[in-house]
């Protein structure tokens, strides 16, 4: 009985110690947070995919330099390509391009005071990126600009799932 009173009053303790995110219905505090991540779509001036390795002069992942200043200095930030995906088994709820893929881009994105980010593809001049959130919600971003044109955010019913994508065209 004295075990069972034990294993009951750590687990009392434990809920005591847990406190709720800010965003409403997260996690709590005491299970590992995973920020959102931000996936960007780039097209070419005729629509093309640019991040598909089928596409004439696409850009790799080894051409793509995502970074913010961090006074003279310039720190990377991390990233990965993702694939073409669809939500389930549906065949409308898709996302039929490649995306440049990052949770520490949102970090970085949602603070508040958010250092001066850039994105770099290929030999071009690197663009500006700049968030907009939406109110109250931390990692929501009501428009993403580059180089102060706003990013055409996913209007179809894959929003619901994973609501930061953006296509920006070259």
């Amino acid at each position: 009985m004295k075990k069972i009173l034990f294993v009951l009053f750590v687990v009392f303790v434990a809920n005591l110690g847990c406190k709720k995110m800010d965003t409403g219905d997260g996690l709590c505090a005491c299970s590992p947070v995973q920020t959102p991540p931000i996936l960007l779509v780039i097209k070419g001036a005729n629509g093309v995919d640019m991040l598909n390795p089928a596409t004439n002069g696409y850009f790799a992942s080894s051409n793509i330099k995502l970074y913010y200043q961090n006074g003279t200095a310039e720190q990377q930030i991390e990233f990965n390509i993702n694939q073409p995906f669809a939500v389930g088994n549906s065949t409308t709820e898709k996302v039929e391009f490649y995306q440049l893929r990052s949770s520490y881009l949102l970090d970085l994105l949602s603070s508040k005071n958010p250092p001066n980010i850039y994105i770099k593809l290929g030999n071009g001049t690197p663009r500006q990126l700049k968030a907009t959130m939406v109110g109250g919600q931390k990692y929501k971003v009501d428009k993403l600009l580059v180089n102060d044109v706003e990013a055409t955010g996913e209007t179809g019913t894959v929003k619901n799932i994973v609501p930061n994508i953006f296509y920006f065209n070259l």
